[in-house]
């Protein structure tokens, strides 16, 4: 009998990994770096894999209640975010059209963070999470396009606020999950 895997906890960290690299790009943009093709690998290789496991679980993870949505269908979305400002920087070595992407997904993040925390489905710093990375990904896209220094530190700090928060859920559904689905088969 096939065991449980763990998509929660492996989405968490392909954005853990992708939220460091918007960090560390961000910043260069800050310090008066620019856009270069090369950045566009992280976010589409972590884009795809992450697309992978959220469409996987919004067809077909077998746990109950409005898990496979609340939190399938929030990473489907930051995938194609991901895949799609990963290929735009290795095709044009910009970010001119991710902004027109960037600001619905990070609407749409708030939204399935406010359900989270409207019916108390998780902890408070999931609520949080969801909350602070559609803050960041909307702000960012905008701030990468204005070149505004301001906008920038801002989508920064946001970003910075919400990828602790991101490894904070990450590591404690590594040691959570692990317990809570032991016995567990689909």
């Amino acid at each position: 009998m096939a065991g449980f895997i763990d998509y929660l906890s492996t989405m968490g960290y392909l954005l853990l990994i992708a939220d460091s690299y918007a960090v560390y790009v961000i910043f260069r943009l800050i310090r008066g770096a620019a856009l270069q093709k090369e950045m566009g690998v992280v976010p589409l290789v972590s884009g795809i894999a992450s697309l992978g496991l959220a469409l996987s679980m919004s067809i077909a993870w077998p746990l109950p209640g409005p898990f496979n949505f609340i939190f399938g269908d929030p990473f489907m979305i930051l995938s194609v975010l991901l895949i799609a400002a990963g290929a735009e920087l290795l095709c044009f070595g910009d970010l001119k059209y991710i902004e027109g992407l960037a600001v619905p997904a990070g609407l749409i993040a708030i939204l399935y963070g406010l359900v989270i925390g409207i019916d108390a489905l998780d902890p408070i710093y999931v609520y949080g999470m969801f909350i602070l990375e559609g803050l960041a990904g909307a702000g960012a896209g905008a701030a990468v396009n204005t070149k505004s220094k301001a906008l920038l530190w801002t989508a920064l700090i946001l970003l910075v606020l919400a990828t602790a928060l991101l490894a904070v859920v990450c590591v404690e559904t590594s040691f959570g999950h692990v317990t809570d689905f032991a016995k567990y088969y689909p």
